[in-house]
């Protein structure tokens, strides 16, 4: 009679030997964030990592205390044992979203589809935060204004100038001067910016 454990000991030798068989890569950020080292992934071999998604957060890309920024990292080749990245998606954590809601304000989420002056396409999700309650006509006017800040700044711009002003808070800033003549804001958010091609 065969002996089960045997068995056992044999598939866990193979996983074992599968696990050596993967080699360590170090997963290198953009240059726009200095090219520094997110950490290591795994792989059996270097075509493997292309395309993978790697989550990371602007306080670990630029020794900071923005753990609130989540960044997605998508590998785009690899040279010797280092993987380099494409930021393909930008994102404020839920919590920090929830953290800047207070009683007697509205929220307002836009969505804009954008090209950028080199012709990379995104898509940007505003939150706009009042001070107070404001009405459908003040929310047109205040969509409007917007789209038209984010058209004409993005045309300008290389898609890692618009990664960096995103990351960095300008687009927000920029929204918030002129948004807050038209009505009274608390702060203006780039909820997230995510490349669709």
């Amino acid at each position: 009679m065969a002996n089960p454990r045997g068995k056992k000991a044999r598939k866990s030798a193979k996983a074992i030997d599968k696990w050596k068989m993967k080699k360590t890569f170090e997963v290198i950020a953009p240059d726009i964030f200095n090219n520094v080292s997110v950490g290591p992934i795994v792989a059996n071999e270097a075509k493997d990592l292309v395309g993978r998604v790697v989550e990371t957060t602007l306080s670990k890309l630029v020794n900071s205390n923005q753990y609130h920024i989540k960044i997605k990292l998508t590998v785009e080749g690899v040279s010797g044992f280092d993987a380099s990245t494409k930021v393909r998606e930008v994102e404020l954590s839920r919590t920090y979203i929830s953290s800047q809601v207070s009683e007697g304000v509205d929220i307002i989420d836009f969505i804009f589809p954008v090209v950028t002056n080199n012709k990379e396409k995104f898509r940007i999700k505003l939150a706009i935060f009042t001070r107070r309650k404001i009405h459908d006509a003040q929310k047109r006017q205040l969509r409007k204004l917007a789209l038209k800040i984010v058209s004409d700044e993005v045309s300008k711009k290389s898609g890692d100038q618009l990664i960096q002003e995103v990351v960095f808070g300008k687009l927000g800033s920029l929204i918030f001067n002129k948004g807050k003549k038209v009505v009274p804001l608390g702060r203006v958010e780039v909820r997230k910016l995510e490349l669709v091609g």
